[in-house]
This record gives structure tokens, sequence and C-alpha cells, in this order.
């Protein structure tokens, strides 16, 4: 066995001791310790027989410079020498390194003369950096010593500093996204360890011992935030090493794959109310915050020890405060600590102020410190209650507010119920935010359709909103209408004794209150009816508006959600969505005042209204007499007007031949499509499986079948994702062209599902299918099949297949998909199903095309 063998054997053996040891103590700095002293020693018997006595200086750079070493990170290094390297040197250097990489230490090696690397230094902030935290390991000490001492005296702190900064803002700008939410970055996301590495390498920057007790002494860190510190530190520190060890691999994301595996390592388990990765991201959650607040201080601080801007604006805004610049501070940092109500009115001064963006770096770091004692006592206050609740009655800059408030923990300071939700996940396939950001998502949406600037955006909202009289008890109900989750129970009721016990303690009238408590009981009311049930049914728009009661509610509702849809998942709203719902408010409001809650004088408007559009296009009335029987009294139950008057032109003078058609809704990514043809065996599951062989995810569907025994099925369909609106003539073409080979027999299509390949998203988070049958009542053989499944291709057809083998017909599906949730409902007839055997068979049958 070779030296080179014997060195590599003895490192190996080390960093397997490491990672045990760490495994079973959980104690990130021994790990580095352990793990680096192996690294080095390593080297430096790999270094001494090729460049004893060669003048080179071997250093370690970046993580490995401040010894902080992950299980499979790149081991940064720098070769240093006095002068121009030789080519005998470049030539050992070469083997130097490729040794590294047949050892799969992934070597990052930068090597070179110290005037080279000196330059390289001043030209790249990422390089200058990692010399930032170089040490020497082996070879020419002077050298390594002069390349330190030269690159630290050319660095320009000042421009080192805002280069840092902006490097940080570029990072957290690309780390947006419900992706970066889900599957966070342990090093890179906002609050993350690059965060930390950013604040020590201001204060080395500028000469400043980085240890936590120097930091304390120095003035840069307070005692109790050197502790939040450390702890964060050694939090994400171990989450990452338990992440390389779980993924075998340089892998800082927490993806899905390893969210349970890495749960499981920490020693995170299941519980009856959790998942294990929900757990494990609620620490990491929690984590980052404390770190993004630590920055919020730390960073204007160790900024303004270089320079001052210039004070162009420096006044009293009253005895205790002044405004210098756009940010606010006390004249006493003491004043928080000895009056309380302090820390809700200066933020009442930040949000009455456009002018005032921030708190100036002390006067933050007094008020939080200030803050953090918040406690029963300052929430009896009568003062802090009416400001808490001013800062809703107000509105401007609310969204501000109530992030920053949340960001410092505030709001889990002065309301318990909130503190529970802080970084709470759910891992159901469509919310993709924790539920405290998703909520203040809410209200932010809530606050721009007051606002006239964003009146672009959701111009009927808008409206509705600019126009509603109480918006504060609408800003309040985004804000309770999700913060009982996570409890066990529904979160829908448990919220009402939080939003009336809030409404009493804060003055809140009765009407107010009344609001508020019905909007989180039935703040999924609208959305579930929109989405899950038949609108055009008499009897669901009776019973919706039997919840509803006034046109006010149905206002408040509607907006509500609208913002939490929008606030859920960009990947929900869409205009489907969206007209889903306004269809559903016009009904209702037609309904609430008087004009539309008889079913009879409605079916036969519609029939009106298409019989006079189909006069002016010169069909005769002989032919529409015809066409009315053949379609049935029922068909005008089941349509909208819209629908109806679609049908109807292209169907009046030739009602015996197949025919499909399609229209590209407007400003949509989505068509509408018919299909008329003679009834047949499967032919819904068959249709169903052509829309996803092309892609298209089915977003609604009606069934129904004509008097003389024709299909009019009608389906709406969303174009994937990857197309141009330039794109969509051609895919209506050759969709249209394929359709039209099917009706007239031409297209065979088996029972096959094809391939389809679920995400890791539901492949390791998926939810548990669930079917539920329903008996409508005054209707023998009719029911309701729910379906909560995840989302796959083929889905829709093979439950239609189901439907069809057990003799079930299908006449009408409602489909709601989640992203990678799907709510499908479907109104069956199916007298066998009065058997419970037969009912059981057909729940089990559909279980089984639920199951991933």
């Amino acid at each position: 066995m070779s030296s080179n063998q014997a060195a590599y054997q003895t490192f190996s053996a080390q960093k397997q001791q490491a990672a045990a040891a760490f495994l079973e103590r959980g104690r990130p700095a021994a790990f580095f310790r352990a793990y680096c002293e192996a690294a080095e020693t390593l080297l430096r018997a790999l270094w001494q027989p090729l460049f004893d006595g060669s003048g080179l200086s071997l250093l370690a750079t970046g993580g490995f410079g401040r010894g902080e070493l992950y299980p499979h990170s790149d081991l940064d290094l720098a070769i240093v020498a006095p002068s121009e390297i030789s080519d005998g040197l470049q030539e050992k250097i070469s083997a130097f390194v490729q040794t590294l990489w047949d050892m799969k230490l992934q070597p990052s090696v930068k090597s070179g003369s110290i005037a080279e690397l000196c330059d390289s230094a001043a030209q790249d902030i990422t390089g200058d950096t990692a010399f930032l935290e170089a040490r020497f390991l082996c070879g020419n000490p002077e050298a390594a010593a002069k390349l330190l001492g030269d690159t630290a005296a050319q660095r320009d702190v000042a421009g080192f500093t805002e280069a840092k900064l902006l490097e940080m803002h570029q990072r957290h700008h690309k780390s947006q996204g419900s992706g970066a939410v889900l599957e966070p970055n342990i090093k890179s996301c906002p609050g993350g360890l690059r965060d930390i590495h950013t604040m020590l390498w201001l204060a080395k920057a500028q000469g400043l011992d980085t240890a936590p007790s120097a930091l304390i002494a120095q003035g840069i860190l307070t005692r109790s935030e050197a502790v939040m510190l450390i702890r964060s530190y050694k939090q994400l520190a171990a989450l990452r090493i338990h992440l390389h060890l779980c993924a075998a691999r340089a892998e800082d994301r927490l993806i899905f794959d390893l969210q349970g595996q890495v749960a499981e390592s920490t020693g995170i388990g299941d519980d009856s109310l959790r998942r294990k990765s929900e757990k494990l991201m609620r620490v990491f959650y929690r984590t980052v915050k404390t770190v993004t607040r630590l920055n919020g201080i730390l960073l204007p601080m160790l900024q303004g020890r270089i320079y001052s801007p210039l004070q162009h604006a420096r006044f009293p805004i009253d005895d205790d405060y002044v405004q210098i610049n756009n940010q606010i501070a006390v004249f006493d940092t003491e004043i928080f600590r000895r009056n309380p109500r302090h820390i809700f009115k200066i933020i009442q001064h930040l949000q009455a102020r456009n002018d005032i963006t921030a708190l100036e770096p002390q006067t933050l770091r007094a008020w939080w410190a200030a803050a953090r004692h918040i406690d029963s006592g300052f929430y009896a206050h009568e003062d802090n209650r009416r400001r808490f609740v001013g800062f809703f009655r107000n509105g401007q800059g609310l969204t501000h507010v109530l992030r920053f408030l949340n960001l410092y923990g505030i709001l889990g300071s002065y309301l318990p119920a909130w503190e529970k939700i802080v970084g709470l996940l759910q891992h159901d396939l469509f919310h993709v935010y924790p539920v405290d950001d998703h909520i203040l998502t809410v209200v932010h949406n809530m606050r721009r359709l007051a606002l006239d600037s964003h009146s672009h955006e959701l111009p009927f909202a808008s409206a509705l909103m600019q126009g509603f009289p109480q918006q504060s008890v609408l800003y309040l109900a985004a804000f309770f209408h999700d913060i009982a989750k996570g409890r066990g129970g529904d979160h829908a009721i448990e919220g009402i004794a939080d939003a009336r016990q809030f409404a009493a303690d804060h003055f809140l009238s009765p009407e107010e209150a009344d609001l508020l408590a019905w909007l989180v009981e039935d703040h999924l009311l609208m959305s579930a009816v929109a989405q899950k049930e038949d609108i055009q049914d008499p009897d669901v728009l009776r019973a919706f508006c039997a919840r509803v009661k006034t046109y006010e509610r149905l206002v408040a509702l509607y907006l509500l959600t609208i913002a939490d849809i929008r606030g859920t998942n960009p990947k929900l709203w869409n205009t489907w969505r969206a007209s889903l719902l306004e269809s559903l408010f016009h009904a209702a409001a037609r309904y609430l005042s008087g004009s539309g809650n008889n079913a009879r004088a409605v079916f036969s408007l519609r029939q009106q209204e298409a019989a006079e559009l189909l006069t002016r296009t010169g069909a005769p009335e002989k032919q529409q007499k015809k066409l009315w029987q053949a379609l049935g009294s029922a068909y005008f139950a089941r349509h909208q007007t819209r629908e109806v008057l679609w049908h109807t032109a292209n169907l009046v003078h030739d009602f015996e031949t197949p025919l499909v058609r399609s229209r590209i809704l407007p400003e949509s990514d989505t068509f509408q499509v018919m299909i008329f043809m003679p009834n047949g065996p499967r032919l819904f599951a068959r249709l169903c499986r052509i829309f996803s062989r092309h892609g298209f995810d089915i977003l609604a569907a009606r069934a129904f079948i004509t008097e003389h025994n024709y299909i009019l099925d009608t389906f709406i369909v969303q174009i994937p994702a990857q197309h141009a609106p330039d794109d969509y003539p051609n895919i209506q073409s050759a969709l249209e062209a394929e359709l039209n080979s099917f009706i007239h027999g031409h297209t065979v299509l088996d029972q096959q599902s094809y391939g389809y390949r679920l995400s890791r998203r539901s492949r390791y988070l998926a939810i548990a299918p669930s079917v539920t049958i329903t008996q409508e009542e005054d209707y023998p053989g009719w029911y309701t099949v729910d379906v909560i499944a995840v989302n796959r291709a083929y889905l829709l057809a093979d439950l239609a297949e189901v439907f069809f083998a057990h003799d079930v017909s299908l006449r009408y599906a409602k489909i709601a998909t989640l992203d990678e949730r799907v709510e499908d409902s479907f109104i069956v007839y199916g007298p066998s199903l009065e058997n419970p055997k037969h009912q059981q068979a057909l729940k089990q049958a559909l279980s089984e095309q639920l199951v991933v």
C-alpha cells in the first residue's frame, strides 16, 4: 500500500468516526473540528513529498478556512508562490489536485503568485471573501502571510461591504417563489447560513474579532443576541450536516425526498397531528426568522461603522422620537423598557408616515429587547389594544407593519394563538407557505384590492372593496381566518372563539364582531361551492344564500375568498377559477335581491334568451322547438346562459350529426370544448383520455344526455404551461382534429393510462386519498361521489372507467385541481348503489385508482 493510500484510509476512518460521533451527540462544532483536522492531516501528507522546499504555501480558504467543512462540501484551497510558478511546479500542482479528485475530495483550488492572487481577489468579490478567512496549512509561511497581508491592505472595506450586501439581496431575490419555500436551501435562503457568514465577513473586513465574546465586548452584539446567533448557527449547521449525510452528496436543499430522512436523523418523528417533515420545516423556518431579525439590526450597524450617509433630514417628531432620513429613532433607548406602551406607539408612527421606512438600528435593538418581554399585562393595557387594532383600522402600510411585527416575534407574544402557527407548514399538496406567511399574504392581497393603484389587477373585486364600508373587518378576517390551524380540529370552527375574543378585547362593535366571526367560520364556503358544486342547481344556490343571508356578507366573503386563494399557492389563481367565483357571486346577488330565487323563471329566461338569439340569426321557430324537445327541460337547469347560447347556436340547424366545437376563453389559458354525438359506452372516459394525452388539465366537466340519447359534454381544459398564447390556435386546431376523428369513429382508444410521472412532492408528501358516497335526498338512485387525491394524468378518465364498470352513469363532474391535489365531485345515477355491497365495491374500486 502506498503512503498516499494509507493516508487516505486514515482520513476516511477519521471522517466516519466524526460523522458517527455527530449522529450520536449532535454537536456540529465537534464534527467540524474532527473533520477539518482529518483533512489537514491528509493534505500535509500529500503535500510534503511534492512541495517540500519548493517555496510554495498551501492555505485553507472559504468554508475550510473558517473551519466549517461539511461532509460533502468542496475543499477550498489556495496554493501560493512568492513569484511566478514554473512549468515544473505547475505540473506538480496539477498532479496534487488530480490526487484530491481521485480521492473524491471535491477540491476547489486557486493557484498563482502573490501578485496574481492579489489581482484576482481585487477583481472578484468571492475570491476576496475566500482570502478574508484563509489560514495557513503547510509550506512557506512567509508567502502565506504576505498574501493575506497584501489582500487585506488592498481591500476597500466600504466597497467590500456594499458588494456583499448587494450579493445578499440578489441571493434573496433569487430565492423567492413557492419552490424555494417548500424546498429551501439551508445555505443560501434568506436567514440561512450564508446570511450569518455575511454578518461575520463584514465584521472581519473591519478588523473585528468575530468570536461571539469579542463581538459582545466590542458592542456589536448584546449577550442575548449572541446567544440567539450561536443557537441559530448550530441549528442550521446541524441540519446541513444531517442533510449531507442523508443524501450522501453535497445537497444543500431540504428537498421533499430527504425531509423525512433528515427529520428522523435529528430525532423528529411523526405524531397524530403533524408529519415529521412538517415538524422539521417548522424548526427550520423559525430559525431563519431569528437570523433575519439579527440581520436587520447588525448589518445596518456594521454598515454604519464604515461611513455615515449625509443626514439630509433630521427633525423631531415629538418629545420622544426623531426622524433621521427615512428612519425613526428615539432620543432615549431606555424608553421602551421604562414605558412598554411605546412598543406599539413607534409602530404607529411608522405606519402613519410614508417617508419613514425603518427603525434606526440602535432603536430597533432596544425596541426588540423590550418587546421580547411582552406578556398578559401588556395585552391588558387598553392603550396597547387600541393601538394594535388601530393598525387594521388605518390600513395604510398594514402589510409592512404586520410582517415586521411577525418577523420580530411580536405578533406571537401579543397573541398566543398566533405563536402556534409561526413556521407551521402543511404538506397537503397545495399550500406552499407556512401558515403565518400565508395569512400575511392574504392580508396583503386584501389590502391591494383597497388601493386604487392596483385596481387594474382585479377591477370588479377592487371596486367592491373600495366601496366596502368596513374594510378593517376584512383585514381582520384575513388575519384570523387560519389562525386556528394545526390544533387538530376544524380550524374554521376553532377560530371563531379567537376572533370573538379579539373583537371583545379590541373594541369592535357588535356588527363588526358578528361579521368577523362569520367570515372566519365560513371562509371556505364560497370556494367550496364554486369549485365543487353545481351552482346552476337551484338547491345549491338556495343553500349557499341561506348561509350568506345578506349582500354585505356576500361581498365580504367574495373578497376574502379571492385574497385567500391568491395567497395559498401562485398556481391556484387563474381566470377560470376567477370566473367561477364571479358567477357564483352574481347568481347569489340576484337571489338575495329576490330576482333570482324562482328556479322556473331562471330556466325559462335561459330558454327565452336562446330563442331570441336564434331568431335573430334566422333559425325557424319550428326548428327551435324541435331542438328544445331534443335537449329536454333538464338541459336548461344544468347549463349557464352563456353555455346555452353557445350550444344552441351550433346545434339548431342539425342536431343529428356529431359535432365538436371549442373556444379560447377571454384572457386565459383555458379552452371550452363541447362534444355532441350519439351516446355509447365509456365515451366520457375516452374523451378524458384524449385531453390527458394532449397534456391538458381538466378544470371542469359536464356530462349531459339529451332526450334523443346524444351526449352533450362540455369541458374546461387548461393549456400546458409551457405554451405561449401565440401557440393556442395551433393547439386548438390539433385538439379539434383528434376529437373530430374520435366522434366519427376513426380514433380507437384503449383503457391504458399510458405512462405518467408524479412529482417528487407528490411521491414523498402524498396525501391520504378519500372517497365519500352520499345519496341525494328526495332523488332515488342519484348519488354524489366526492374524491380527494394526488393529481395525476388520466385520473379522471380512470375514475370514469370505474363508474362504467360498476354500471353507474356519470352525469356531472365538478373538477377542482389545486396544484398537485384534486378535490373532485361527481353526480352519478346508479340504482344498484342502494345495495350496500355494490356501494362498497364502487368505493373500493375508486380508492384503488387513487393510490400513488
